[in-house]
């Protein structure tokens, strides 16, 4: 263990990618702005016009650097690539639009256990979900196995191979690592995979903390999501037929 230098909110930047949900977004800063004073806010926008948080939201848009990409639908992976270049801090907290800060979030602790164990990648909980998971080869290599599970444990501090999207990372871990530009969507197990499995990055979750999951339906931003052509070429990409989730589901590439 090192030891964890003290917290300073001026060091680091929450990065948000964001598609057609204005509204979501809007609620996510204002419930950041709420808990921290001025905090440091990156905003990828790819939505159309008419739909983006600037556009619908100006007032609470102020409070962030917001980023209105040129170019419509340029996927998770460009968008979230582009907030991190953008952050200038020595640590990203990475956030979805649909999360919302309460007060189960203590970003302090989280830090200092980050320091702590010489963490990469630190998730917290989302709601039910964000707990930690594992990834397992199966049928001779050519399935990846989802699952529940952690390869250690202190207290609440659970090291595995997959967190949230609600993450604590240094920025230039995670410029390093990008999310592949070609992956629209489903994009979060390859991400992850290849930090765990490919960089070998020290991942964990904080199980004692906590943002809101709070999601929000609408057909412009839901059609953009269900693609799983998407998935398909991530797991092509590592050499895998196949997906098997937590619940026992299965796809195919």
């Amino acid at each position: 263990m090192s030891e964890a230098k003290p917290f300073s909110p001026d060091d680091l930047t929450f990065c948000i990618k964001t598609i057609h949900r204005p509204w979501s977004c809007h609620r996510l800063v204002e419930s950041l702005r709420k808990h921290f004073v001025d905090p440091k806010i990156v905003v990828v926008d790819d939505g159309r016009p008419e739909l983006r948080f600037s556009e619908k939201y100006p007032e609470t848009a102020k409070h962030c650097k917001v980023i209105d990409l040129d170019k419509h639908d340029v996927g998770v992976g460009v968008g979230r690539n582009a907030a991190i270049d953008a952050a200038e801090t020595e640590f990203i907290f990475l956030l979805d639009d649909d999360h919302v800060i309460t007060n189960d979030f203590h970003l302090a602790s989280v830090y200092e256990r980050f320091q702590q164990h010489e963490i990469d990648i630190l998730g917290v909980r989302q709601g039910g979900g964000g707990r930690p998971m594992l990834f397992a080869p199966l049928m001779n290599g050519k399935r990846i196995w989802m699952f529940r599970g952690e390869h250690r444990r202190v207290g609440s501090l659970a090291w595995c191979d997959m967190s949230s999207n609600a993450f604590l990372a240094r920025r230039d871990t995670i410029a390093k690592l990008r999310w592949d530009p070609e992956i629209k969507t489903y994009e979060h197990w390859e991400f992850f995979y290849r930090a765990s499995h490919v960089e070998n990055l020290k991942v964990a979750v904080a199980e004692d903390n906590m943002v809101v999951h709070a999601h929000v339906g609408a057909k412009p931003y839901g059609d953009l999501r269900c693609r799983p052509k998407f998935r398909k070429l991530g797991l092509r990409k590592h050499g895998f037929h196949s997906l098997r989730y937590p619940g026992g589901g299965i796809v195919h590439a």
